[in-house]
């Protein structure tokens, strides 16, 4: 694999055309973000907006309980504030009591408080029934989603959601608060408000987060919102974010996308797991520092909470997998005193060790038995889900490779040879297990410049991975677990009288273990810049490797 870095990674991501690769290094925010208008229904969801605000009719935002869902109510409550507009309300639902999206029995509410309009932000897409009831009450929709229609679009005023067939705007990969972003831009250019141009870029610090936080492809306009984004961040002053930072020890001079990654957006996401998705909003709108630090020192501990849960409840898994009389293609397992809300985390834990698609079920705290499942390709979970009876559900949805449900209790024992049954007789697709990288290097090789041509071609995420490299045959120096309880691994390497790193996260169980000073191995790892606690060192961070 030789040859100039930059053509390689270009080549690897089939960038081809000189154009192609200027716009991908240089994301400008004015050539770069389409017309909001463009969007199927947008202009419908525009003057139904416009109208409430004139009339100072009663709105309720109506956003999903995650970063995204969130980020996207943030949006439109900052939006509103500037403009002055104070008639409205924000609803986010208890992920465990209500569960996703809207309830009939909130329509009701909506109607004793004389509600108007609802806007939906990263949800209501499904919603038919809802809608269809608050229409009959007299209460306007517009949603704005990100997900796929299924069946019977919903009687709503507007529906902006990219993921319609019937849409044609060129990119269709926006996250919810992505779509909020796109429709307060185009109340912005069509409503008369005394706004500062060029306002609505600070609300890219939310839009950023919620972007990599939901996992979307970190591609075409999504891509121009997180690369401004992230200088937003750099220049945040909402004591919330701030007061996080400080508690992660994060320079928000030097925030990057695996900082929100894995620090920030966990914590945001805790609250509707651990405690109630409101507390976050009101950790990303507060204007009050000391009230900030105290939602970022809460969310913090719900977060160590959550972990501790998690890991007692994978090694429940383990043992039961360690008794399993077979190897099972599908894993299902459940208890009910685990924490739904930990469950996604635990599956996605568990997928990644197993290789195999994983459903749980609990039921501590809630009313009914919830899980959480994970895939790993070979099929699409929602549907196998759909290809069981109605009759084991109370709700279930969700997306290829991640998918919630609800389950009838007498059921429940049923429920993992159903799902076993369907999965054997579903068609597979192949799943890649074949790591492929982007160029063979020596340890040498790794310097500030080289790192710096890689970091032109982030930020990196979903879409646009982190670039990976194969050094062969490297001697380890040192070795080393750190972190709580040592869960995670340090591998040293010398290079000129130098030494550099690599860091492999949560892979002291089962990695790590077999490698001593002296032992040589092959190393797939990324190349990084860690900051952390005001350092700035070189440092790998560990795909795989394999002992010589």
């Amino acid at each position: 694999m030789s040859g100039n870095l930059e053509d390689q990674l270009f080549f690897a991501l089939g960038i081809k055309k000189e154009k192609e690769k200027e716009v991908f290094l240089n994301p400008d925010y004015e050539k770069d973000l389409g017309d909001p208008f463009k969007i199927l229904n947008m202009d419908k969801a525009v003057e139904r907006i416009l109208q409430a605000i004139k009339s100072k009719e009663k709105v309720v935002l109506f956003g999903d309980y995650d970063a995204d869902g969130i980020g996207g109510v943030v949006v439109f409550y900052d939006f509103f504030k500037k403009i002055g507009f104070e008639n409205f309300e924000v609803y986010i639902p208890d992920r465990n009591k209500e569960g996703y999206g809207l309830t009939l029995g909130v329509i009701d509410d909506f109607e004793k408080k004389k509600v108007n309009l609802i806007i939906t932000i990263d949800c209501g897409i499904s919603d038919y029934d809802e809608i269809e009831k608050a229409d009959g009450k007299g209460i306007d929709t517009v949603i704005l989603d990100h997900h796929l229609e299924s069946g019977l679009l919903p009687q709503a005023v507007a529906v902006v959601d990219v993921k319609q067939e019937k849409d044609k705007y060129p990119f269709d990969s926006f996250c919810g608060a992505g779509v909020a972003f796109k429709t307060v831009a185009a109340l912005l250019e069509r409503g008369e408000f005394s706004v500062t141009e060029g306002w609505s870029k600070w609300l890219l610090d939310v839009v950023c987060v919620a972007t990599v936080a939901d996992m979307v492809p970190l591609t075409g306009e999504n891509r121009t919102l997180v690369h401004y984004g992230l200088k937003v961040l750099k220049k945040t002053q909402r004591p919330g974010l701030l007061a996080l930072f400080k508690k992660l020890k994060i320079q928000k001079e030097n925030v990057t996308v695996d900082d929100i990654a894995f620090f920030v957006a966990p914590r945001i996401n805790v609250a509707s797991r651990m405690d109630t998705a409101t507390t976050s909003f009101n950790l990303l709108v507060t204007e009050n520092s000391n009230e900030a630090d105290w939602i970022a020192e809460r969310l913090n501990q719900k977060n160590i909470e959550r972990k501790e849960m998690a890991g007692k409840i994978i090694e429940e898994i383990e043992l039961e997998i360690s008794k399993s009389p077979r190897e099972q293609r599908l894993l299902f397992f459940g208890n009910e005193k685990w924490e739904p809300g930990v469950l996604g985390v635990v599956a996605n834990r568990v997928r990644e060790k197993y290789n195999k698609s994983v459903f749980l079920w609990g039921k501590s705290g809630v009313e009914n038995i919830k899980g959480s499942s994970r895939g790993d390709g070979s099929v699409n979970l929602v549907d196998l889900m759909s290809k069981i009876d109605d009759s084991f559900f109370i709700d279930r949805g969700g997306h290829a490779l991640a998918a919630g449900f609800t389950v009838n209790e007498n059921k429940i024992n049923e429920l993992g040879g159903a799902l076993r049954d369907a999965y054997e007789k579903m068609e597979k697709q192949e799943v890649d297990r074949v790591l492929w990288v982007d160029k063979e290097i020596a340890l040498g090789e790794i310097t500030w410049s080289f790192l710096e041509t890689i970091e032109k071609f982030g930020p990196f995420g979903m879409g646009n991975p982190k670039p990976v490299f194969l050094l062969k045959d490297l001697e380890v120096s040192g070795v080393k677990m750190f972190g709580n309880g040592g869960i995670h691994l340090q591998l040293d390497f010398q290079s000129d009288n130098k030494k550099i790193s690599a860091i492999g996260f949560f892979m002291s169980n089962g990695y790590g273990l077999d490698i001593k000073k002296g032992t040589r191995i092959d190393l797939v790892a990324n190349i990084e810049r860690n900051t952390f606690m005001n350092r700035n060192e070189l440092r790998l961070k560990i795909v795989d490797y394999k002992i010589k």
